[in-house]
């Protein structure tokens, strides 16, 4: 399974407002500062890990991607993009730390740009794979009525329970948003060849709930609460040309239950079927 949360399903719910109350100049400029603080600091650290692990324990790979939908933990949060993430992990089987990052460009102006910076750790026990990490997810294009960055940590399991087919447990904790979310997933691969090309089929699928505390930090007011659960599934096919070279195609099934609506942001429920396309390079 894909490490990062908007790789795999792919970020927050936090890019929208319910009012047109400006925040002040100063807490403009504080949030500016806290926000380029968080994005030095989560560089920073990926530098150091990197540093630190020989490069002959690295593996690398970076995917450029077409969607026609940008859906995050059922969440529709903009329509066709332009996605691209970049990693680097410890070999597969040993522990060390990760880190990457990753972004969205959206088509239309009026759906902001986003980029994630994240890092971890992983483990392995008795056939077990222990992560844990931190993301900052920041929105350089955000308005005075929306929320421009804010941070997660969060802790995983997952195993392979029978070849091909694995299973994990993640718990996400934004510190910003108050946002405590539980999410379990499945994913089974079937391999085959297209000639003389290696490929496969892949499913995954995914439940989870999240509950907020508060929705909104950055707006002026009480809190914002919401409680709701989560679903998804994802079926796509891989072809590698290189050992290096491969593309992707897909098709991707999310929505909430009991999700509260956005009087003023940027929820849409509708419309999140979609389908992607990419090329992804691995070293």
């Amino acid at each position: 399974m894909e490490q990062h949360p908007k790789v795999a399903c792919q970020p927050k719910g936090t890019t929208g407002g319910l009012s047109d109350t400006p925040r002040s100049f100063r807490q403009n400029h504080t949030n500016m500062k806290l926000r380029t603080a968080l994005a030095l600091i989560t560089a920073a650290v990926g530098i150091s890990t990197v540093s630190t692990q020989a490069a002959s324990d690295w593996e690398g790979s970076a995917e450029v991607r077409y969607a026609t939908r940008y859906v995050f933990r059922g969440d529709k949060k903009a329509g066709e993009s332009i996605q691209a993430n970049i990693e680097f992990n410890p070999v597969a089987g040993q522990d060390g730390f990760f880190v990457g990052g990753w972004a969205n460009q959206p088509f239309s102006s009026e759906r902001d740009f986003e980029f994630d910076l994240y890092g971890g750790y992983k483990y392995h026990w008795q056939g077990f794979q222990f992560t844990g990490g931190l993301t900052g997810y920041f929105y350089p294009e955000a308005n005075q009525n929306q929320t421009d960055y804010t941070y997660e940590v969060y802790v995983s399991a997952n195993r392979e329970i029978l070849e091909n087919w694995g299973a994990s447990v993640t718990a996400y904790y934004d510190v910003r948003t108050q946002d405590l979310t539980f999410e379990a997933a499945t994913g089974y691969r079937i391999p085959f060849n297209i000639e003389q090309f290696p490929a496969s089929f892949d499913l995954s699928l995914y439940v989870g709930t999240s509950s907020i505390r508060d929705q909104f930090p950055d707006l002026a007011g009480s809190s914002v609460k919401d409680s709701y659960s989560y679903y998804g599934a994802t079926i796509s096919t891989s072809v590698w040309f290189t050992k290096s070279l491969r593309a992707t195609i897909g098709i991707h099934y999310g929505d909430t239950i009991n999700r509260k609506e956005m009087v003023n942001g940027y929820r849409d429920g509708s419309d999140n079927l979609y389908g992607y396309a990419g090329i992804g390079l691995k070293w």
